[in-house]
């Protein structure tokens, strides 16, 4: 029967180890599997532990791929059910995102109360956009609504939409009813509700546009 001859630390990939059987190469694993197999050189290379081995380490690398890519921002569910896919580990999804769960590294709520107020403050974006974005990430509704509501304690959306505006009429001297229009939808798109809107263009004078009564 195949034995265990060596079990090497890989130079570049401290985590991972080679195993040698018969003094030649036949795979590498997560150092994990080593504490889990209580692997020793003289242990008989069975099949089934070859089995094992190569299923359990294919977890153990879409584990760490995981852990790489919410290392760099907070993730939501369906984005690290998107990273599943798009990797081919779609069939280990619900083991490993209730593994992050139980970690607490994946949590909706708290990745829809970051997002919110990144949003509000870097990009002054109004709750009907943050609202939409939110659902493009599936989160669900109940957490969407309460971080909008939370939200409002320390934002005023009116006043925000109004601090917009003010800062594009710099660039209108004399604003015309079609300049409303603009600023409107320019508003509108950043996702303010109407009630801010009105509130932000209410203290503007907005004349008619002037036609051209010039002779033909």
């Amino acid at each position: 029967m195949p034995k265990i001859t060596a079990i090497t630390q890989q130079k570049k990939l401290q985590q991972r180890f080679n195993i040698f059987v018969d003094g030649k190469f036949e795979i590498g694993v997560d150092g994990s599997l080593i504490l889990k197999y209580d692997l020793q050189t003289g242990d008989p290379y069975t099949a089934t532990l070859k089995h094992d081995l190569e299923n359990d380490d294919r977890v153990e690398m879409a584990y760490t791929g995981l852990l790489n890519f919410i290392g760099y921002r907070e993730r939501c569910e369906f984005e690290v059910h998107e990273w599943l896919y798009k990797k081919g580990f779609k069939d280990l999804e619900d083991d490993l995102i209730q593994r992050l769960k139980d970690k607490n590294y994946l949590d909706d709520a708290r990745f829809a109360r970051l997002f919110v107020r990144d949003r509000v403050k870097l990009k002054g974006l109004g709750p009907i956009r943050l609202r939409h974005d939110l659902q493009a990430k599936r989160i669900a509704k109940n957490i969407i609504e309460d971080e909008l509501e939370a939200i409002r304690d320390d934002y005023d959306f009116d006043q925000m939409a109004a601090e917009q505006i003010q800062r594009k009429m710099k660039y209108l001297s004399r604003p015309i009813l079609k300049d409303k229009k603009r600023l409107w939808s320019f508003l509108q798109r950043r996702g303010f509700e109407a009630s801010s809107i009105n509130f932000a263009l209410s203290e503007i004078e907005f004349v008619p546009e002037e036609r051209d009564n010039s002779p033909q």
